[in-house]
């Protein structure tokens, strides 16, 4: 009988993310403050002991993935820029349906990352979003250019003004009081300021927006 018990071993890659799933999941669900560390040993499966060999904390967890959340914010943004299949301006709607799709998904976590007691946390988004979508946002505002959607000199430096623009505006924007028609009338005045920083005709991207169907 002891044959038809099979103790399944994972590799301590496949623990890891495990554990840090599992986090993200019950993060997101019931809120991180009120998440135990033995809720989540329970769901695993595995001893106490065992998720500290792999974070020294559950803040070190909530660390992993902020850093995950920024690296699918890029890769999506540079795989939005990168799509033959759309022009400029739809583009630049299309990275802003995501950013709303993407914030409504992980406002369970990014409620906590942007609390005023997790600076750590949010100066990683604040040093690291802009810096790394510079690149993806040029290269729009570069195409917008060579199409004559845009009319500017300057694209780096206008997707630099872009994400300077979009942090003032929508800073607060994971607090629960910022409602979906808030977030909406947000993004509309980084349109507006974009839309002359782009010299393209006033209401170009805003309409767009609207119109649009992701």
């Amino acid at each position: 009988m002891g044959d038809d018990f099979i103790r399944v071993t994972k590799s301590p890659e496949e623990r890891h993310k495990e554990l840090s799933d599992i986090a993200e999941q019950l993060f997101l669900e019931k809120g991180y403050e009120q998440t135990m560390v033995s809720d989540i040993v329970k769901i695993a499966g595995v001893a106490q002991g065992t998720f500290y060999y792999y974070f020294k904390s559950k803040e070190a967890v909530l660390d992993e993935i902020t850093d995950k959340y920024i690296s699918i914010i890029v890769e999506s943004m540079e795989k939005i820029s990168k799509d033959e299949n759309l022009n400029p301006i739809e583009k630049l709607v299309k990275i802003f349906h995501f950013s709303l799709s993407f914030s409504g998904d992980t406002i369970g976590i990014m409620q906590y990352v942007h609390d005023e007691k997790n600076l750590h946390l949010q100066r990683k988004f604040q040093q690291r979003i802009p810096l790394q979508t510079v690149a993806p946002l040029a290269h729009i505002f570069k195409e917008g250019v060579e199409e004559g959607i845009f009319n500017t000199s300057y694209p780096e430096d206008a997707a630099k003004a872009f994400n300077g623009i979009s942090g003032m505006v929508l800073q607060g924007i994971d607090s629960a009081d910022h409602n979906p028609d808030e977030i909406k009338r947000k993004f509309m005045v980084i349109f507006d300021f974009v839309e002359r920083i782009l010299g393209t005709e006033s209401g170009t991207i805003s309409n767009a927006f609207r119109e649009m169907v992701v």
